[in-house]
């Protein structure tokens, strides 16, 4: 089963600079001799931050998960021809005559 996800731009930026402001939270939280009170502020924005960008993404689809359709042959041009994947084994990429055995011959 494929599925196909888009992402909006903004939304990875969303993402990165969450990422990027939890980092440096938790140092601030691990190396700083901080109240009870600000750590939770900290902990409380890092919140926010994430739920608002949930709500935001849901709101303005910023991700869709599409499952792929297939084509109608009516709605194509006659030129096209259809994408479909080919599969070869490993000896129709050998040289004739190039083929090395590690076992001894055959008798």
């Amino acid at each position: 089963m494929h599925a196909y996800f888009k992402i909006r731009r903004w939304v990875l930026w969303w993402f990165y600079v969450g990422v990027v402001c939890g980092v440096i939270a938790l140092v601030n939280i691990f190396l700083r001799d901080l109240t009870r009170a600000e750590e939770h502020e900290f902990i409380f924005l890092g919140v926010l931050h994430w739920v608002l960008g949930g709500v935001v993404c849901y709101a303005l689809d910023g991700v869709q998960i599409a499952k792929p359709t297939a084509p109608n042959s009516s709605d194509k041009p006659v030129d096209q021809t259809e994408h479909q994947e080919e599969w070869h084994p490993a000896s129709d990429f050998l040289f004739p005559g190039g083929r090395k055995s590690i076992l001894p011959p055959r008798r």
